[in-house]
């Protein structure tokens, strides 16, 4: 259906839960199946997901999230597919592993393959604190893909919403991402189609 809509299907959500060693084995055989059909229905990303924290240490989630995504990163390139690892927020979150920007690269830069990247998420990281644009353009190599919605409603990103989406995409483009811009956010009681094609015109305008 969506294919028959003219759509390009960029994502999937996969695995959640690479933080705990205990967990390798599993998410490692999911992984590659998944890969293996996201390459047959030409689907270009998959998302992956840290896992909540539980009292261990982020540098221990970063080396376990590392050490399973090394093991996958052949299988991803071979096939075409990147695995971007989702970053959160956690007060919509609690207890997220992944939660802010520096826990993505560093995973992303341990694992060192083209098929490994962050999907960094522009309302998540400002409800972090983050200063978004300056954290995307220094990391501009490991971004695969990025999330929209207004801070800290994650309704419609409107013009005078924050974070200032205008100045964003401007620097962001300016800085060479040309990748994609994920929507995510909630659109309430209106309509989801007309919303939607207004916000990728209020965003292409910013370019304009």
């Amino acid at each position: 259906m969506a294919r028959a809509a003219g759509l390009r299907l960029l994502n999937f959500a996969g695995a959640g839960g690479l933080n705990r060693a205990e967990n390798r084995p599993a998410l490692v055989t999911q992984m590659r199946e998944q890969i293996t059909e996201l390459a047959a229905e030409k689907i270009e990303q998959l998302i992956v997901f840290s896992g909540n924290r539980e009292n261990q240490s982020p540098a221990i989630g970063i080396a376990n999230c590392t050490d399973a995504l090394k093991e996958v990163a052949g299988d991803a390139e071979r096939a075409g597919v990147v695995l971007t690892l989702e970053v959160f927020n956690t007060i919509d979150h609690p207890d997220y592993d992944a939660d802010h920007g520096d826990y993505g690269f560093a995973v992303a830069r341990g694992v060192s393959s083209p098929a490994v990247k962050v999907l960094y998420d522009l309302y998540h990281m400002h409800r972090m604190g983050e200063d978004i644009v300056s954290t995307v353009i220094a990391n501009l190599e490991y971004v695969g893909h990025l999330h929209v919605a207004a801070s800290p409603s994650r309704g419609f990103p409107e013009p005078a919403s924050l974070p200032d989406y205008a100045k964003a995409v401007r620097s962001i483009h300016g800085a060479g991402y040309r990748g994609a811009w994920g929507m995510e956010f909630l659109p309430g009681e209106s309509d989801k189609g007309e919303t939607l094609d207004r916000a990728a015109r209020l965003f292409r305008g910013y370019l304009s």
